[in-house]
């Protein structure tokens, strides 16, 4: 039941706008002078201006549509959810497009620091379930050479060559960008101020990575040009030519990407890369989409109290840095690799079970067929995997354990 409005010409240069499928209202006006329309589905009070140009079709079409009347005014701006109607064959009359929207719903985001997850056409049998990263508006470069070196492969295995993390070998080719966790070095005094350079892809991890270029935004050219550059885990919401500052000494702007200590942060402010010890860099939330709320800090104590992004609770001291915000990809949680070899290329090789081994390989292998062995799941060197206690003892800095606070 779409909305039609009819022009008909009465007498005295008078016409009759009549709107027919919405509670039959109806309204005069004249050609030459405006008249405000009554409500209707959610339709604001507008000015507008009849066409001369003829009638309107009618039609039935999704919500925020766009209403262009051939006349003297601009244009009547409709913005309801209930019911509405298509302009798309009224002469003189402008549509927008519909929003594109990813396979999850959301909202397609232009924004470099938050990209959507979209998915190919399934022209293959891998794409069908293949879903990543949308890079349109990230840097498409190559890195700065030098904050970069070669990333030596080695396929988990540590010093002494036995293989410490399973499953783990090949993939392509890595250059590790150089992160400043630090953002200011202890006991520097003043405030570093820093422009967004450009937002990167970086394949070491799954937040985007921002490179700083370390002067004011309004230095001139040459001040620029000489000046440092530098990597940082990129915050989101901060976009390329924004200012961010860091400082150890004092208190900054709570502003996407400044960095400063906890006690000058208010309280339950959301912020990321937080140091575990003052100068030893941030190590607390520095995953795509992560934060951590900060509750209270204490003078007294010297300790500020953090809820992780675990709900876990601890103390932390007051002097160490923290930037503000939350870190960037927050869609990384639902990208979808689509196939194996997807896996290969980033360094993952197949898990084999144990069940499906020789009995010289796993202590649950071998046996007739699909059989279960009669003791309970173990690792390959017999400690049990199921029912074990694996839960660390609770430090004297974590209030609250993670597996209490759910």
């Amino acid at each position: 039941h779409g909305c039609a409005w009819r022009m008909q010409s009465l007498a005295h240069g008078t016409f009759r706008a009549c709107l027919s499928g919405v509670r039959g209202i109806s309204s005069r006006v004249s050609a030459q002078g405006h008249r405000q329309l009554p409500v209707f589905c959610g339709v604001s009070h507008r000015t507008f201006t009849p066409s001369l140009s003829g009638a309107c079709a009618s039609g039935g079409g999704l919500a925020r549509k766009t209403l262009q009347c051939v006349g003297p005014l601009v244009s009547m701006r409709t913005d309801y959810s209930a019911r509405s109607f298509d302009a798309a064959g009224v002469r003189g009359m402008a549509t927008s497009k519909r929003t594109k929207r990813t396979w999850y719903g959301m909202r397609v985001s232009d924004d470099p620091t938050a990209p959507s997850v979209v998915r190919r056409k399934p022209t293959t049998p891998s794409l069908r379930h293949t879903a990543m990263l949308d890079k349109t508006y990230l840097w498409r470069g190559r890195p700065v050479k030098s904050l970069t070196f070669g990333l030596r492969k080695k396929a988990g295995k540590n010093n002494t060559g036995r293989t410490t993390v399973w499953h783990r070998g090949g993939g392509n080719k890595r250059k590790y960008r150089l992160i400043d966790f630090r953002r200011a070095l202890m006991h520097s005094e003043g405030v570093r101020y820093c422009v967004v350079e450009r937002i990167e892809y970086d394949p070491n991890r799954s937040a985007m990575i921002a490179l700083l270029r370390h002067c004011k935004p309004d230095a001139p050219a040459e001040e620029k040009a000489k000046a440092a550059l530098s990597y940082i885990v990129c915050p989101r919401g901060v976009n390329v030519g924004s200012e961010v500052q860091a400082s150890r000494s004092e208190g900054l702007d709570i502003l996407p990407g400044n960095a400063m200590p906890l006690r000058y942060i208010p309280t339950g402010t959301l912020i990321h890369n937080v140091e575990l010890y003052p100068g030893h860099g941030g190590q607390l939330a520095r995953s795509a989409g992560t934060s951590i709320q900060l509750l209270e800090t204490n003078e007294g104590t010297g300790y500020a109290l953090l809820r992780l992004q675990s709900k876990e609770q601890r103390y932390v001291p007051i002097d160490c840095m923290a930037t503000i915000g939350k870190v960037s990809n927050p869609e990384h949680k639902n990208e979808s690799w689509g196939k194996a070899g997807r896996s290969r290329w980033f360094g993952w090789r197949p898990s084999v079970r144990g069940s499906a081994m020789n009995p010289v390989d796993h202590p649950m292998g071998g046996g007739e067929g699909k059989s279960k062995g009669g003791h309970h799941p173990t690792t390959p060197w017999g400690r049990k995997t199921k029912g074990l206690r694996t839960v660390r003892k609770r430090g004297p800095l974590i209030r609250t354990p993670r597996f209490k606070a759910k």
